[in-house]
C-alpha cells in the first residue's frame, strides 16, 4: 500500500483530487444526459468492446510516458521488493485509467441507453481486461517475449528519456521550421496522429457525401483540424516554454512559425480530403478551395493563440494533455464554423474578411512589438 499510495499521488494529486474532480465531471455529464431525454440504442457488444479498447489504449499510452521515468527515478533511490513494486505500478496506472478516463466514457454510454446489472458488470470487467491486455502487451514489447508478471523486473518501466534541447535551434539559420518538424518526427505518437487522420480524410467523403440538401464538406474541414499533439508543443516542453518566453524576440519568432507549422499540417490534410472528396463524389468547387484554407488557417491562428495565453499546466502524464477539454475549444469553434457555411454558402465571404482582419491585425502588433 505504501508503494501504491505514493505512485497513485504522483498520477491524481497529492490528496487524490483528481478523483473528486473525475467522479464530479462523471456526475454532471450523465445528469445533463438523462435529464435532455437523449436516448441512443447501443449493442451491448459495442458497449463492451469500448470498455476493452479505449482501456487498453489509454493504459498503453499511460505506460510508455517519459514522465515515468521521473517517478521511477525516486522509486528506485530507495530499497524495493521487486513484486510489490510491479503490482503497486501497474495498480497505480490502473487506477488512473479506469477512475479518470474510462469512466467518462462509460458514463456515456450509461446516460444514453438503459442497460442491466449484469452488462454493468460485464463492461467493468472489459475495462480491467483492457488494463490487463495493454500490460501484457507492454512489458511483451520491452522485454521481447511473454513472461509472468511476478517475474518481471521493476526496471522495465523505466525508460530512460534523453534531455529535451531547450529551444534547439539551426546553428546555421536559426530555422524554427526545422526545430518543429524534428520535433514531430522524433515523437512516434505525433506522426500516428497526423497519419491517422489522412486515412479519415479518405473515407470521410464516403461519409459526409450521403447528406441530400446540406453542404457537409466543411464539416470534414473541422474534424480534420482535431489534431491535439501538435497544437500542445508548448505545454507539453516547459523548458520550450520558458526559453520562449524569456528570449528576446523568440516569441513572435516562434509563435509565426508555429503558427505557418499548423496550418502546412493542416492544409495537407484538407487536400486529401479534397481529392478523396472529388474521386468519390466529385463537384469539388474553388469555393471549396478557399474554404479549406480557411478553416486551415483559422483553426492554426486560434490553436497558437490559446496555446500561448493558457498554456496547460501542473500535468502528470501525457495522457492528461491529450485529453485535456481545452483540446475540444477550437474544434467546436471550427464545427460551428462548418455548420454556418453549410448552411449559409455566403457567410464564406464574410469569414475571409473576418480572417484576413485577423492576419493584419497580428502583423501590426509584430511590427510594433519589433520596433
Amino acid at each position: 500500500m505504501r508503494s501504491f499510495c505514493v505512485i497513485a499521488k504522483q498520477l491524481l494529486g497529492a490528496r487524490y483530487e483528481s478523483v473528486t474532480k473525475s467522479l464530479l465531471t462523471c456526475f454532471i455529464i450523465f445528469s445533463a444526459l438523462y435529464a435532455a431525454g437523449i436516448r441512443v440504442e447501443v449493442a451491448p457488444f459495442i458497449f463492451f468492446l469500448t470498455a476493452t479498447l479505449f482501456s487498453m489504449g489509454v493504459m498503453w499510452r499511460s505506460l510508455g510516458s517519459a514522465r515515468n521515468a521521473e517517478i521511477m527515478q525516486g522509486l528506485f533511490m530507495l530499497p524495493f521488493d521487486n513484486k510489490e513494486l510491479v503490482v503497486s505500478y501497474l495498480l497505480a496506472f490502473g487506477s488512473y485509467t479506469l477512475i479518470t478516463k474510462t469512466l467518462l466514457v462509460l458514463t456515456l454510454f450509461l446516460a444514453i441507453n438503459r442497460w442491466s446489472v449484469t452488462q454493468i458488470l460485464t463492461a467493468a470487467l472489459c475495462t480491467c481486461n483492457g488494463c490487463v491486455l495493454a500490460t501484457a502487451g507492454y512489458i511483451t514489447f520491452r522485454k521481447k517475449n511473454i513472461s509472468s508478471l511476478f517475474s518481471v523486473d521493476a526496471y522495465i518501466f523505466y525508460r530512460s528519456v534523453p534531455a529535451r534541447k531547450v529551444f534547439s535551434r539551426d546553428r546555421r539559420n536559426g530555422n524554427i521550421l526545422l526545430y518543429l518538424l524534428r520535433h514531430l518526427t522524433t515523437n512516434k505518437s505525433y506522426l500516428m496522429n497526423t497519419g491517422g487522420l489522412w486515412v479519415i480524410a479518405c473515407f470521410l467523403p464516403l461519409l459526409l457525401g450521403q447528406f441530400d440538401g446540406l453542404n457537409a464538406m466543411p464539416l470534414g474541414f473541422a474534424i480534420l483540424g482535431l489534431n491535439t499533439p501538435i497544437c500542445i508543443l508548448l505545454s507539453c516542453n516547459p523548458r520550450l516554454e520558458q526559453a520562449v518566453r524569456t528570449l528576446p524576440g523568440q516569441a513572435i519568432r516562434f509563435g509565426s512559425g508555429y503558427c505557418f507549422f499548423i496550418f502546412v499540417v493542416n492544409i495537407m490534410a484538407d487536400n486529401i480530403y479534397l481529392i478523396s472528396w472529388q474521386l468519390q463524389n466529385g463537384g469539388v468547387l474553388y469555393t471549396n478551395v478557399i474554404t479549406a484554407v480557411l478553416f486551415a488557417l483559422q483553426s492554426a491562428i486560434l490553436s497558437v493563440i490559446l496555446e500561448w495565453r493558457y498554456p496547460i499546466r501542473n500535468w502528470k502524464i501525457e495522457n492528461d494533455l491529450w485529453h485535456h477539454p481545452r483540446k475540444y475549444i477550437v474544434p467546436l469553434l471550427m464545427l460551428l464554423a462548418a455548420v454556418i457555411v453549410g448552411t449559409r454558402p455566403s457567410a464564406i465571404w464574410v469569414w475571409i474578411c473576418i480572417v484576413i482582419v485577423e492576419c493584419i491585425g497580428l502583423l501590426v502588433v509584430v511590427r510594433r512589438i519589433l520596433k
